[in-house]
């Protein structure tokens, strides 16, 4: 479908909002081990995943931390890239959530699913991603 743009709308059948994740769970064994509980499992977790990015975000260094942040922009050409996951149950959903903790708040937002060389295929995907609700004081622009 090239030149037309889909936006999909996930569908109520007990499977969670897609999420948009970046950073460090980009790592796919730190992303296995918290979905799953354990990091050898890669290959279990890699059809829950699409390269993607969401525009006007910007990610910073969290200062002191080896984690970044994501915080919205008003620029339109400013974004993130990382993946969209999907995963198949609440549980594992809720072990991502509990894995960010409350400095983070999933927000709703329309990422740009990519292919497998990082380009544009045309489909956006209603998402979540973790933004960053912590002090703007504990963030660099420095990596």
């Amino acid at each position: 479908m090239a030149g037309q743009t889909m936006l999909h709308s996930p569908q109520n059948s007990g499977r969670p909002r897609p999420l948009f994740i970046y950073g460090t769970l980009c790592a796919k064994p730190l992303l296995a081990w918290v979905v799953t509980g354990d990091s050898t499992v890669v290959a279990q977790i890699e059809h829950m995943l699409k390269p993607a990015l969401a525009r006007k975000y910007i990610r910073l260094a969290v200062k002191n931390c080896d984690y970044p942040a994501v915080i919205q922009s008003s620029n339109h050409s400013d974004y993130v890239d990382g993946y969209l996951l999907q995963v198949d149950t609440p549980s594992r959903r809720k072990k991502l959530d509990s894995f960010e903790g409350d400095t983070y708040v999933a927000e709703a937002t329309t990422v740009s699913v990519l292919d497998w060389n990082d380009r544009p295929s045309g489909e956006k995907v209603e998402a979540e991603v973790y933004l960053w609700q912590g002090g703007k004081d504990l963030l660099s622009s420095k990596s």
